[in-house]
Formats: C-alpha cells, structure tokens, sequence
C-alpha cells in the first residue's frame, strides 16, 4: 500500500497564527484513492530545515504532500529549496501559468510587476500543476529514496486552502496514473449522550470480537459526539460492505438511540434531513450560548427550507418583551431554571410560527456561578405540537467548550424527541 507525508510550510503555523487546515483535507482525498498518510509535519521558513526534513519525508514515503511558502514575497523560499533537493539549478517561465498570472492581475486592475511574474519560474525538473485560481503553480517532482533508483512523488502546493484544494484533483490523477493504488476502507458511526469512556465500556465485547483485519478508532467531539472510525485497509470495498456490515448492525442492537448517523452526519444534518423530509420547521431561543445553536443549523446549504429563526434573548427584557416570558418566572426561579427555558421555546415556538423550538439558558463562565447553579450549568427546553419538555446538565469546562457543549445537548434534545436515531 502507498504511504505519504503530509508537510506544511510556513512560520505563521510553528508560531501558531493560523491553524493548518490543509493537512487534514489532503489526508481525506488520499485516503479515497487508497494512499494511508503516515506522518504530517510543519517546518519553518528557513531553506536547510526544508531541505532536511524533506529528504527524510521522501526516503520513508511514496508520496510527499507540501503546501506553503510559494508566494510572491521574500520569506517562500519553498521553491528555491525544492529545486536543490531535486539537483536542479535551470528555471523556466511556464508559459500558461503565466497567462493566468497576467489575466488576474488585469482582472483585479494591477500592474504586473517582476515579483508577480518570477511566479511562473519554475524548476525544469518539475511538471507544473496549472493554479486558475492564484499566481503561485503546483509543482509535481519524482526525487529518489535514499539516493537509489525508487522514485518518490513530491507535490509542492499553494498554501493558500481555496487553491490548494482546487488542484488536489490534478495531484490525485497523477497518482493514479503513475501508481497501483490499493482501497481504504473507512465507515464512521455517530453517537451522542454517551461519554467516550462509558461508551469503551458498553461496546467492550463488541470491540474484542471485531476481525483482525477491521480497526477501531473512537474520536470524541464536543459538537458532534463520540465518532467509531472502522477501518480495513486493503482489498475491495465490496469486501469490505460484506465484513463490516453485520459488525453494524450487531452495534445498533448494542446502541440504541445514541448512534444516530454515518460518515460526515452530525446532530445539525440529520435533525434537517428529518425536518425537510416531514415537511416541518423550527427556531430556536438562546441566551447563554449566543447563537451557537442557531448557527450549527445555518452552517448546511437550504438551511432556510426547515429554520425560522432565532431570538438570542441574552437580557432579561428580550426574554420579556419578545419571548412572552413572565417576569415572575425570572423573580422567583432565575433566568437559568425549567420554568424559564419552557416559556423561551413555547414563546420562540409561537412568535415565529414553527413546528418545533429549541431553547437554551445557562451559565457558560468563568463567573456567574452559584452553589446550586454551579458554572457550566446549562437548562434546555423542546417544544412541538404536542410537547415542552426541559432538562438540565453540568459540565466542567472552559466558557467556549460549555457554549459547545449546551449547543449540541440542546439539538440532541430536540433529535431524541424526533425518534432520529441510526436504524
């Protein structure tokens, strides 16, 4: 099976300035043509670190993934480094990329200027990856393992996400023509209101009867729940379906409601999947956690098919003056308790006239806490046709881990009053 590295380049990442999205999506579209990344690394701007680490990343893998330090400034050396490491010392201009270099710059009404051309040098040892989308060209480089005879495949990407991704597709098809690509094989499960340890615990014996050829992964979440990753790596994917689906179907017996979707599926798709197919619409009223709620809904396209709207009642007159809630309520039971979060998502429910609401009232931290309504306390109300239900929870964490964790116990409660579950 081939293996690859996935190296990231660039200051700004080692410093902590921006977070490397990158890696994780070129694992991703490796992983659908059978390539299983072994390493990712990040290296610094500095040409004997990037000449260094990538010899070692070339004589253990088959692949090497670099994205970064292609940009028109001083400081991306990525370029110069790679023509060494590939013992070149001749540029050319790549005519196309240049075309596509000097059309942008027209189009967004700037000069061309050297810097801005010297974009389409590249190494005559690379087979240039056209980039429509920016200035910098993906670079395609066959450099031997160890000094010997096996070649390995370096692709030198934009770091810039949008572009780096728009020409993954081309690093993708000359992998496969210039390789014989095995099949990996991932299903991923989806649970919720089960805490990662407890969960280990349930599907103990489940787990030690799984074959040797299926792996298990548990990746925990605060907004999606606990993930089960099974994984078989070689083979066909029809082999694959064969031994992997009773092992399912044997864990649905096993978990019940909590396991809820597959794959990519969170508590926000599959609560819109079930209300666009019953025709039926919801809102949601937030105090604590300030539109979280509503914006895990809104992130999925035709949002607006199934979501009326949101009420972020985080002052007391809004839960009044909007909400409908009684003052008495918040006199005598505060504004984090039962009484008020039913009167949020009854009143939510009616003033945008929707077949079901979510409402949320808590205290997120680091203050406002009491003995009886310590810091992470979070109160949440559904309310349908038929029903207003609340429930209370307490969590131990930081203020944007409790927003989190309010947020997706508050769709959780609404998904188990729907029957959503995985069947």
């Amino acid at each position: 099976m081939l293996n690859a590295t996935i190296c990231t380049i660039g200051d700004e990442i080692l410093i902590g300035q921006i977070i490397d999205t990158n890696s994780s999506f070129v694992s991703k579209e490796l992983n659908k043509i059978g390539v299983k990344v072994d390493f990712m690394i990040s290296v610094s701007d500095k040409e004997t670190d990037i000449i260094s680490n990538l010899k070692r990343c070339i004589n253990i893998s088959d692949i090497v993934i670099v994205t970064g330090g292609l940009g028109p400034t001083k400081d991306d050396i990525t370029k110069a480094a790679l023509a060494k490491l590939s013992g070149c010392t001749e540029f050319r201009y790549d005519i196309e990329q240049l075309e596509i270099i000097e059309a942008l710059c027209k189009k967004r009404g700037l000069e061309l200027s050297d810097l801005n051309r010297d974009q389409a040098l590249v190494p005559v040892s690379c087979t240039v990856l056209k980039n429509t989308l920016g200035t910098a060209p993906g670079m395609m480089f066959s450099i031997s393992k160890n000094e010997g005879t096996t070649p390995s495949l370096l692709f030198s990407l934009p770091g810039v996400p949008y572009e780096m991704a728009a020409l993954i597709p081309q690093v993708i098809q000359n992998i496969v023509d210039l390789n014989n690509t095995e099949t990996i094989f991932h299903k991923s499960l989806s649970t919720f209101g089960i805490p990662e340890s407890v969960l280990a615990r349930l599907i103990e014996k489940w787990e030690d009867g799984l074959p040797e050829t299926v792996k298990l992964a548990y990746l925990p979440n605060p907004l999606t729940g606990v993930r089960l990753r099974l994984s078989i790596y070689g083979g066909t994917k029809d082999l694959a379906d064969e031994i992997v689906n009773p092992i399912i179907k044997e864990l649905k017996s096993i978990l019940g409601n909590a396991l809820y979707g597959e794959n990519e599926d969170t508590l926000e798709h599959v609560i819109s999947r079930h209300l666009r197919n019953a025709t039926c619409t919801m809102a949601t009223a937030e105090s604590c956690t300030g539109g979280k709620i509503a914006s895990m809904i809104t992130s999925l396209p035709g949002a607006s098919d199934i979501y009326k709207g949101s009420v972020i009642s985080y002052d007391n007159d809004v839960k009044f003056d909007l909400l409908g809630v009684d003052r008495k309520i918040i006199e005598k039971y505060g504004a984090v308790s039962s009484e008020c979060v039913l009167a949020m998502a009854s009143g939510v429910r009616s003033l945008l006239k929707a077949d079901y609401a979510v409402a949320a009232s808590g205290i997120a931290g680091p203050d406002g806490g009491t003995p009886e309504k310590p810091v992470g306390t979070i109160w949440i109300a559904v309310a349908g046709p038929d029903f207003c239900e609340s429930k209370s929870m307490t969590f131990n964490g930081d203020r944007q881990r409790n927003i989190d964790r309010f947020s997706s116990e508050a769709l959780n409660a609404l998904r188990l009053k729907l029957g959503i579950q995985l069947i």
